[in-house]
């Protein structure tokens, strides 16, 4: 447990941590992406750039949020793959959300697109256990993705990480499966381990310190690794009454 010297807290480095958000490469290379980046960071979050498979921005390895404005939403769905994008984002991460930016009274001036698709698609989504969050403006968004990001900070402790639900097809993808198991550890921070430690034994059998080198990797997900890797297991099986 982290004690910090001055306070002996246990929760000291929670309030000390910075909460994380992890930016898909596209969307951080658009001009409002960039812009909400600077709030985030403004706002007290640390952002990490990477290329992710789904969605616009991951918070804790576990919830995962797809960003459109009004505008993108009337085009998407005017080209009709907005629901099956979604739908493989939700088949990944389950806590799916879609963030939609902007008056959505503006979707009434666009000709291409009628109330009843707009309407008929969302509920759909809501059907399919996919939240909708409205926001005003790139700045809303931002003060959202960091609001979110700092409540999860606070409720970190015991918080389990979904995994993919897909059947792994070969042996890397059967070695995030395995690694993305231990608690607070997704597809992000798997990589980086596998990649880091070059084996799923390696990362196994790494040293709290060693796993400490891996960016995004505190002593409270560490804790939690060796508390799976070190408890002996009691299983699940009721004893039969002699």
């Amino acid at each position: 447990m982290f004690e910090d010297k001055k306070t002996n807290s246990p929760q000291s480095k929670t309030a000390l941590e910075r909460p994380r958000i992890h930016v898909d490469s596209r969307e951080a290379a658009n001009r409002n992406g960039k812009k909400i980046i600077e709030l985030l960071e403004e706002a007290g979050a640390k952002t990490i750039v990477t290329k992710l498979d789904f969605g616009d921005y991951l918070l804790d390895d576990d919830i995962v949020i797809e960003r459109k404005t009004v505008f993108d939403l009337a085009n998407t769905l005017t080209q009709r793959y907005l629901f099956e994008q979604l739908l493989k984002m939700k088949e990944a991460y389950p806590r799916s959300i879609l963030l939609i930016e902007g008056y959505m009274g503006m979707l009434r001036k666009y000709r291409k697109l009628s109330p009843e698709a707009l309407c008929g698609t969302l509920f759909n989504l809501a059907q399919a256990n996919i939240s909708l969050i409205p926001t005003i403006d790139f700045r809303d968004t931002a003060t959202f993705l960091v609001t979110s990001a700092k409540q999860l900070l606070k409720n970190q402790s015991g918080a389990p990480v979904i995994r993919h639900k897909k059947k792994a097809k070969n042996t890397q993808e059967q070695q995030l499966f395995v690694v993305t198991g231990l608690p607070k550890i997704g597809p992000t921070l798997g990589d980086s381990l596998l990649r880091r430690f070059k084996t799923v034994r390696a990362v196994f059998s790494a040293q709290n310190s060693e796993l400490m080198e891996v960016k995004g990797i505190g002593s409270e997900t560490v804790k939690g690794i060796m508390q799976v890797l070190d408890k002996q297991y009691e299983g699940t099986r009721k004893k039969k009454k002699s």
